[in-house]
């Protein structure tokens, strides 16, 4: 694998304009040029970024294996699909009675998130198969059994949060909202005082949120964080209505038609499936980006962050037990963050191996690779929502 390969997976395969917002500094604002793309500091000579690219293709060239998933996505592909569609043909049998309808249910909606979490997210990235056509094709498709919208989901999260991941104005996964405040740089309400205890009920409604409203907003919206002039295909918009159709046949009309219980019973089993889902979402990605020990970096009046795109992707993210095998097998990589962060066009079945290389790579270079264990960074997530919600903004 070559260094160009590897390097083009910063910012990935599209780069939208970036125009920063003001900047905000503790509720004081910083106004940076609108016509000003946003730039990193020191970027053109980082050494660090240099050597880790070719350690790591190093590792390709020594063990011979490709960028993407190979036999090994392939299996848990089959391995998590699989799971979710007996789940699914077993809860719609009816056989199980009540209490066994409803766990066998939560079960399916489980290892459906697992499979988007382990295919889809591979395959937003080209990441899957070496075939970009067939990975946002399994996008798609796989993205719509958990009701999100594939093609708006991945513009947000390759065009806007790998971008800038941390920064006001820049990164849509911390745009400011009324319910939570993420970031020491928004302003602070009074009621976030007490939002390390109301905030998993937020949380456990994410699913809900993102299938019947944030979707049909983002389709509209012509600006969102970084993004402006927001244009899509017409097909999009087919295709959107369809997904969506066949998300609540599967979903909702189908059990609703076959099972013996009323609509309602159906409906709050339905509830509690995307509760859960929400909830195990949440907790295996929230603290990643959000903890005591994450930077959020603020753009300069001349367009500028602080720190390297590299440095940048460090400090902004935490790893949580990113050399465990039953951890990336269950979380897609998602536990190893730095390394989805600065390879993002490599499958997450390389993470563990390109994990160590980044922690050995930035102890030389005395870089700031955080790692920790899961109930370690929910901790820290938890302590971090409790000062930012007491701290004025």
């Amino acid at each position: 694998m070559s260094l160009q390969s590897l390097a083009d997976g910063k910012g990935e395969s599209v780069e939208p304009r970036a125009v920063p917002e003001p900047a905000i500094r503790r509720g004081q604002a910083v106004q940076a040029a609108r016509s000003q793309r946003i730039k990193f500091t020191n970027d053109a000579n980082d050494r660090f970024l240099a050597t880790l690219r070719s350690r790591v293709a190093d590792y390709f060239q020594a063990t011979g294996r490709s960028r993407t998933g190979g036999a090994k996505i392939l299996f848990k592909g089959i391995f998590y699909g699989g799971l979710a569609a007996a789940l699914y043909a077993l809860t719609l049998s009816g056989r199980l009675g009540g209490a066994g309808t409803f766990f066998s249910a939560m079960a399916c909606g489980l290892f459906v998130l697992l499979l988007v979490a382990n295919i889809a997210h591979d395959a937003a990235h080209d990441a899957l198969s070496g075939n970009k056509k067939f990975d946002r094709f399994v996008h798609m498709i796989v993205f719509s059994l958990l009701g999100s919208n594939a093609y708006l989901w991945r513009m947000r999260h390759v065009k806007s949060h790998h971008n800038f991941p941390n920064v006001n104005g820049c990164d849509v996964d911390i745009d400011e909202n009324p319910f939570i405040r993420l970031s020491p740089n928004h302003p602070g309400r009074w009621y976030q005082a007490y939002q390390h205890l109301y905030v998993p009920l937020i949380y456990a409604l994410v699913a809900l949120h993102s299938i019947f409203f944030q979707d049909l907003i983002y389709l509209f919206k012509k600006r969102l964080a970084n993004l402006h002039d927001i244009r899509h295909p017409p097909h999009q918009y087919v295709l959107f209505v369809v997904s969506k159709a066949a998300y609540l046949g599967l979903a909702l009309a189908l059990p609703i038609a076959l099972l013996e219980y009323a609509w309602w019973q159906v409906l709050i089993g339905y509830l509690f499936v995307t509760a859960v889902q929400s909830l195990m979402f949440a907790f295996m990605l929230i603290g990643t980006h959000f903890t005591e020990e994450t930077a959020f970096p603020m753009v300069d009046e001349e367009g500028y962050l602080p720190h390297s795109w590299a440095d940048h992707a460090l400090l902004t993210s935490t790893d949580w037990l990113p050399r465990s095998p039953l951890a990336n097998f269950i979380a897609g990589g998602a536990n190893a963050h730095a390394a989805h962060h600065l390879f993002p066009n490599v499958s997450h079945v390389h993470y563990i191996a390109i994990s160590k290389i980044i922690r050995e790579t930035a102890a030389e270079f005395g870089k700031p690779y955080k790692e920790a264990g899961l109930l370690e960074m929910t901790s820290s997530h938890f302590r971090l929502l409790r000062r930012l919600g007491r701290q004025p903004g």
